[in-house]
């Protein structure tokens, strides 16, 4: 269930979340220090978009639709909140149908900032109702090569794991996360032995570190969520 975007090497001064759950992680604090380090020497920070978004209203939804998410996605797990986050998502899914057919797949930073294109990730990334529907856009995004570097690494492994347990199968990186005995641990992953091996390939976290880093962004609940 639990799978989340804060447990990337965004910078921790962006993030003071983060970089409170780093405090106690000290092996995820080192590996954030290492790729933030390598990015400033390799100077890779994002271009600057030098035009406005070709569609404007578009972003400002996408915004807004992300800002309800994420207002509905607090921390409580009780039964009324599950509810309000599935009525929610239910209402999101049509309009990200339109969208993702409309760009066959998720909108452009040209279309809608990189923000935007953030915000229609997220949602997608949201849209369990709808398995197809995160399938076609992790395959648009294979295809694009994540059109240049729009939709993060991070992002693309979440989205993997995400179709693959909607579909009944193992996750390949352990990012989807669930509560058992107190503690968030990983859904069953197709390959134990080698998942930390296929996280460094896509310049994730060893897994121990990011379900650190998830436990102290995210409490485990006491009750099985929705119960």
């Amino acid at each position: 269930m639990l799978a989340t975007a804060h447990t990337t090497a965004a910078s921790t001064q962006d993030d003071p979340a983060m970089a409170a759950a780093l405090a106690k992680c000290p092996g995820a604090a080192a590996f954030v220090r290492t790729q933030e380090q390598a990015k400033a020497d390799a100077a890779t920070a994002p271009p600057a978009e030098t035009a406005a978004p070709s569609e404007p209203a578009l972003r400002a939804r996408l915004l807004e639709m992300e800002r309800l998410d994420q207002q509905v996605r607090n921390g409580d797990w009780s039964q009324a909140a599950m509810g309000k986050m599935l009525a929610l998502d239910a209402e999101h899914l049509p309009q990200m149908r339109r969208i993702v057919a409309e760009h066959d797949g998720l909108p452009s930073v040209a279309q809608v900032g990189r923000d935007g294109v953030a915000a229609a990730w997220l949602l997608v990334q949201h849209a369990d109702a709808d398995p197809a529907l995160q399938e076609r856009v992790l395959g648009t995004l294979t295809r694009q090569g994540a059109r240049r570097g729009e939709v993060s690494v991070h992002q693309q492994v979440l989205l993997t794991d995400r179709v693959l347990v909607a579909n009944g199968k193992p996750q390949r990186y352990g990012s989807q996360l669930v509560p058992e005995q107190g503690r968030w641990v990983p859904k069953p992953i197709a390959d134990p032995a080698q998942v930390d091996v296929l996280r460094a390939g896509m310049d994730e976290m060893p897994l121990a570190d990011y379900v650190c880093v998830a436990t102290q962004l995210f409490p485990v609940p006491s009750t099985p969520p929705g119960s």
